[in-house]
């Protein structure tokens, strides 16, 4: 089964993924993955609404985390 991936944000060290497995040349499955620094594990969501929503929520923790905002201000992370 082939996988498709497609970035559809990233900010602050937070990336926001469609993945799509594929089977016979159509989707078989859909998610959303988001990934950051700040965690250990990235998380995956069915609802893509849901995962818009996480990932907003999620920038805004790293925008004030201190790791972060150091990686930020040495053009390490966009």
């Amino acid at each position: 089964m082939a996988i498709s991936k497609t970035l559809i944000r990233s900010r602050a060290g937070v990336r926001l993924q469609h993945i799509e497995h594929l089977a016979r040349q159509q989707v078989a499955q859909s998610s959303w993955r988001l990934s950051a620094l700040r965690q250990n594990q990235p998380r995956s969501f069915a609802d893509q609404t849901e995962a818009e929503d996480t990932f907003d929520m999620e920038v805004i923790a790293s925008l004030t985390d201190p790791i972060i905002i150091d990686m930020q201000r040495r053009g390490l992370i966009d």
